[in-house]
Formats: C-alpha cells, sequence, structure tokens
C-alpha cells in the first residue's frame, strides 16, 4: 500500500484519518495546526476531541468508519415507502443489521484501535501497520 500524507491544518484531515485507520493504510501525519495529537498513545476519538472537531466533522467520521447512516436510511426510507409493507420488515431489519454493525465498528475504530507502529520525526509522524 502507498503511504499517504495528512497535514492538520488541511479540512478533512480527521475524516482521512479515521479511514486510513480503517483501512490500515499507512500515513506520514504533519500536525502543521499544532493540534498536538500523538497517535502512539491517543485513540482517533481522544484525537478528535482535542482536535476540538465540529458536530459536522464527527458525522463525516462516522459515516467514513461505519454503515450507520446507510442502515438509518433504510430504516427511514421503508417507512416512507408508499409500497405495501412486504418490503417493510426486510428494509429495517437490514437498516437494523447496517446500523448496529456499522456502529460498533466505528466505535472500534474511533475509540480502540491504536496503530502498532508510530515513528515520530522533526517533519511529521509515521503511522503503519505490519
Amino acid at each position: 500500500m502507498e503511504e499517504i500524507q495528512i497535514r492538520t491544518s488541511e479540512e478533512g484531515w480527521f475524516t482521512q484519518l479515521a479511514r486510513a485507520y480503517k483501512q490500515k493504510t499507512p500515513v506520514f501525519l504533519v500536525d502543521d495546526a499544532k493540534v498536538g495529537i500523538d497517535p502512539a498513545v491517543e485513540s482517533l476519538a481522544a484525537m478528535g476531541l482535542k482536535a476540538k472537531l465540529t458536530p459536522r466533522e464527527w458525522s463525516a467520521v462516522s459515516v467514513a468508519v461505519g454503515l450507520s447512516a446507510a442502515g438509518a436510511a433504510m430504516v427511514v426510507l421503508a417507512f416512507l415507502d408508499p409500497e405495501p409493507t412486504s418490503k417493510l420488515g426486510l428494509l429495517v431489519g437490514g437498516g437494523a443489521v447496517c446500523v448496529l454493525t456499522g456502529g460498533l465498528t466505528a466505535v472500534r475504530i474511533l475509540t480502540k484501535m491504536r496503530p502498532p507502529n508510530v515513528q515520530i520525526g522533526p517533519s511529521g509522524m509515521k503511522i503503519f501497520w505490519t
């Protein structure tokens, strides 16, 4: 996998980082906005809190790392659908599975997943999985 570079001064940096964590993509992280994050000891959630992300940014991260938004949309569409209720159970059940499994995956990635290798240098942090 090719290493991507993420700068904390860029818009959407945290979403990119969360997506990289989920896919275990090597990252070169440059804290040029001086957020003060340390991926070696902090979870993504702790880094996001330190970076003072907006609710909109947290939503983008949730969508990036889980299926919960798609599942919630399926449940809403099931109830709004004018068709007979024959598909209602299937859509609600499928949506609930997406919400639960995607939501749990997102929680695991945000709160528990830490990369096994973080090298901190003068120009930034190299995050990679072996």
